[in-house]
């Protein structure tokens, strides 16, 4: 499956954001709010999805 990287790299993306720039709490709530966006959206995709095709 394509998508079965996508936490991962993620996840990767912060890691390095971070190391990259350090952290400051505004930026980690604007990406914390992001990831929460990006994720739920994700999951409400997919159970779509799922239920369409059965």
């Amino acid at each position: 499956n394509r998508h079965n990287d996508v936490v991962p790299t993620m996840a990767q993306g912060v890691i390095e954001y971070k190391e990259k720039f350090g952290f400051d709490p505004f930026v980690s709530s604007n990406i914390q709010y992001f990831l929460d966006r990006f994720y739920t959206n994700r999951i409400s995709f997919r159970m779509l999805i799922n239920q369409h095709s059965t």
